[in-house]
């Protein structure tokens, strides 16, 4: 019996132990049940800085001025005095068509007009003494006068076989070889004016109306890296393409003594926007497939918070209302969320850089 008495404590104290033991087990299945219920998201922080929204865009250099040079009249080219790559000037002899023909043809029409001329002036002198009559004066006057605008054609043809640069620009092709017999109107040459070089870009409907004659553009073409060259909007198309929904903007682009050539394939961003000072967030933080919203992480726990937009631009979205400058988004894992639901933030990458950037 004494022995019996004795055990009891032991016995309890074994209990005891086990029950705390048990209480112990159970509160951690507790937590790791609560830690399992967790959704592991990534996260990045709402941001503010200077907000740039640009319409990058790209084109091909055309020449503001190109034309191509003609032979006006025809006839055996008989010399060419540039080739392919000249720099020339307004009014530079490039060509020359065999002009004999035409030259002994404005020899005689002068002939003509002179020996009619001296006839209209010993009429006139005539008249003077009353030994012809008016009529026989004016008859003399009107055949001399249409002798001499003869004369003036015979010398526009003569003229015609000198082929001159309409305008100063470089020459890019030719046409034609010497000894071809040409035609009216043929092609020689084609020039361009490389100082004065433009791009047509196609600019959706929405985005046309920011837009507005003097705005600056940048531009960037391959040949030429790390080089940026600009420009600015000259016009902007007042009608849009019913079947493509865009309308067409004329970049002007004035860089004389650059490498830039017609023909080239270019970068384009045309600044649209510029605040010294806005809130902004990754694009990736918007849930999917509703309205501009986002879930903010708030002791633990997601919030679905409503947003209000104003741009996107590289990634990133300016935010007018719904969140502020350091709230923590969820920017992965939105798909398995709804709101209230416990999160364990888990960064894989660093999306504050880009807002950082800003």
């Amino acid at each position: 019996m004494k022995r019996l008495i004795a055990l009891l404590p032991l016995a309890a104290a074994m209990a005891m132990t086990q029950g705390c033991g048990q209480s112990q087990a159970n509160t951690a299945d507790a937590t790791a049940a609560k830690d399992a219920a967790k959704v592991a998201v990534e996260t990045a922080r709402v941001g503010s800085g200077t907000w740039v929204r640009r319409l990058n865009t790209t084109a091909t250099l055309e020449a503001e001025r190109e034309a191509q040079v003609v032979a006006e009249n025809g006839g055996e080219l008989i010399s060419l005095l540039v080739e392919e790559g000249d720099r020339v000037e307004k009014g530079q002899i490039l060509a020359r068509i065999d002009a004999a023909r035409v030259a002994l043809l404005l020899k005689q029409q002068q002939s003509v007009a002179n020996r009619l001329s001296h006839e209209a002036s010993r009429q006139q002198m005539l008249l003077d003494h009353k030994m012809v009559s008016h009529d026989q004066v004016d008859l003399a006057s009107f055949n001399r006068d249409a002798q001499l605008a003869t004369v003036n054609l015979a010398q526009v043809d003569v003229d015609r076989a000198v082929i001159r640069a309409p305008f100063s620009g470089t020459v890019t092709m030719r046409h034609v070889k010497v000894g071809q017999n040409l035609r009216p109107n043929e092609p020689v040459f084609t020039i361009a004016d490389f100082n004065d070089l433009r791009a047509e870009i196609a600019v959706p409907e929405r985005e046309l109306l920011e837009l507005r004659p003097g705005q600056t553009v940048q531009l960037a073409a391959d040949a030429f890296a790390g080089q940026v060259f600009t420009g600015q909007v000259e016009r902007i198309s007042p009608v849009v393409d019913a079947k493509t929904g865009t309308g067409t903007a004329v970049i002007d682009i004035r860089e004389g003594g650059t490498n830039l050539r017609p023909g080239q394939f270019v970068r384009l961003s045309i600044e649209r926007e510029h605040l010294a000072e806005a809130v902004v967030m990754p694009r990736a933080a918007l849930i999917p497939a509703s309205e501009p919203a986002v879930f903010a992480v708030r002791s633990g726990k997601v919030k679905r918070v409503p947003v209000s937009l104003g741009g996107e631009q590289d990634g990133l979205v300016r935010v007018l209302q719904g969140v502020s400058p350091g709230d923590e988004v969820v920017v992965m894992g939105q798909s398995q969320l709804v709101d209230g639901d416990a999160v364990e933030v888990v960064n894989l990458s660093n999306r504050q850089d880009a807002i950082a950037s800003l």
